[in-house]
């Protein structure tokens, strides 16, 4: 009866000692959190002048096509972008530290 005791602290001890490992190891496994608010894919404008909106989290690389944008502490993003007329691509790339990349594209229209 006492070995199985044991048996059960030792599987208890070692089933926590993953589930912190899992725990501290879970923005590595994770990535770069973004959402995009705005625009939405397809969406038509009728003026040139946009903001593109959201929020972005556990990221050390962000760029709006190309260009590195900056968050606010508490992950909002709100950067302007002039349209041209016709078919225009939205693209949002972001890194965090550990090199895990996550893109995000949305096609818009200027009439």
């Amino acid at each position: 009866m006492r070995v199985s005791h044991k048996k059960l602290l030792v599987s208890i001890l070692a089933i926590l000692i993953l589930a912190y490992g899992f725990w501290q190891a879970r923005d590595f496994l994770r990535g770069p959190r973004v959402v995009l608010e705005a625009p939405a894919e397809g969406q038509v404008f009728e003026q040139s002048l946009i903001s593109i909106k959201g929020q972005a989290f556990d990221v050390s690389k962000f760029s709006l096509n190309g260009r590195a944008i900056f968050i606010d502490e508490n992950g909002n993003f709100d950067e302007k972008i002039i349209l041209v007329p016709g078919i225009n691509y939205i693209e949002i790339f972001s890194e965090d530290k550990f090199g895990h990349q996550k893109k995000i594209e949305r096609t818009v229209l200027l009439k």
